[in-house]
């Protein structure tokens, strides 16, 4: 019933739309109390063969035009090229729609679009890349994870102890250097020279994958570098979000169009239909879930890709754990060989087991069980 119903809403944009396809692409962002893998999802490279699939039954190419519907907060700059030129494959004209979030990634995917048509809360945002990789500094928060370095966070130490410094006084790059020196001599203590050196790596790689993107609507070199230096360091922020009144004024008037009240309400009501089939807007509660069980089987939607006819969803199935956590110092007993039950008025603790996490041909639409 609920692709049925979200079927019918694509049917309602598609109508608005005549002579196009329309295909959504949406990395979920639902929020868990226990940090759950598969709930929260962001744009990476093994999109690339369920979203060719869903193009090649969407009956795209020979006079039908694409529209992709675009919902994500990000992810792997690496993955934005391979997915924009399969796209151009099957329409190098393509349209981005934006319902609400398109950030990032997103927003760097649509820079190759014709035009981007966003609604009343279309977002779209900055495109300096947040790194992660093996060499960052443990995370504060979770020790057992890395934590991600935002580019402009490294731009921005070197520019504030270099104003510290100098102040509104003009100095040889010689000695700026000698005095900056000291400094940065803290900075690769707290974290590693390969880290920093990736920031930089991948900096320039957003910003060479901005310049060629452009290039298939921007002729005018000048013109390009402006929008990527725009996206890239006019905001110091990577949390900054773009209107599209923002939009139209970075990329033109021509690229970024408001759409119709019609448009607006129909993705709007094909939004809303994915927040509720997919529980969005409410936190995933591990306590709600499992309720008195010790072990109960779950099973996250953190993305789809589909059309009216088609489409994959990237599914994790899991088993979640419940056991009681003692009171520091205050042991619990259990006979040889049984398996730890719930001690009333203990707090509980959760673990999750992924068993698989890929993306899986939805044969019969469903949401979370």
């Amino acid at each position: 019933m609920a692709f049925a119903q979200r079927k019918a809403l694509m049917g309602r944009v598609e109508s608005l739309r005549p002579g196009r396809r329309l295909i959504c692409f949406c990395n979920f962002d639902r929020q868990s109390s226990q940090g759950c893998q598969g709930l929260t999802t962001h744009m990476a490279e093994d999109a690339k063969e369920p979203l060719y699939r869903t193009l090649k039954e969407a009956g795209i190419g020979g006079g039908t035009g694409l529209d992709l519907l675009l919902y994500t907060r990000g992810g792997d700059t690496n993955s934005v090229w391979p997915l924009v030129s399969l796209i151009r494959e099957f329409d190098p004209d393509f349209e981005v729609l934006v319902p609400f979030r398109c950030h990032s990634a997103g927003t760097m995917l649509a820079l190759a679009a014709k035009r981007i048509h966003m609604t009343r809360i279309g977002e779209l945002s900055p495109i300096d890349p947040t790194v992660g990789n093996a060499f960052n500094p443990p995370d504060p928060t979770d020790p057992k994870r890395r934590a991600l370095i935002s580019v402009e966070d490294v731009k921005a130490f070197e520019e504030f102890v270099a104003e510290t410094l100098t102040g509104e006084q003009v100095i040889p790059k010689e000695a700026r250097s000698a005095a900056l020196s000291p400094f940065l001599h803290v900075l690769v203590q707290q974290v590693h020279p390969l880290a920093l050196g990736n920031v930089r790596r991948l900096t320039k790689l957003s910003e060479l994958l901005a310049g060629m993107l452009l290039e298939f609507r921007w002729p005018d070199e000048a013109e390009r570098n402006e929008i990527v230096t725009t996206l890239i360091r006019k905001y110091g922020s990577h949390s900054h979000m773009i209107s599209r009144a923002e939009a139209a004024a970075i990329l033109g008037e021509e690229h970024v169009a408001f759409a119709s009240r019609e448009l607006d309400a129909a993705l709007d009501a094909l939004l809303r239909r994915y927040e509720d089939d997919f529980h969005l807007r409410e936190p995933f509660l591990a306590a709600d879930h499992i309720g008195d069980d010790l072990e109960k089987p779950c099973r996250f939607i953190g993305a789809v890709i589909e059309c009216r006819t088609w489409g994959y969803v990237y599914e994790t199935e899991a088993a979640m754990r419940q056991y009681s956590v003692s009171p520091e110092g205050v042991p619990i007993q259990m006979p040889p060989g049984s398996a730890p039950g719930l001690v009333p008025g203990f707090k509980r603790g959760y673990d999750v087991q992924v068993r698989t996490m890929r993306w899986a041909r939805n044969k019969r639409p469903r949401g979370h069980q």
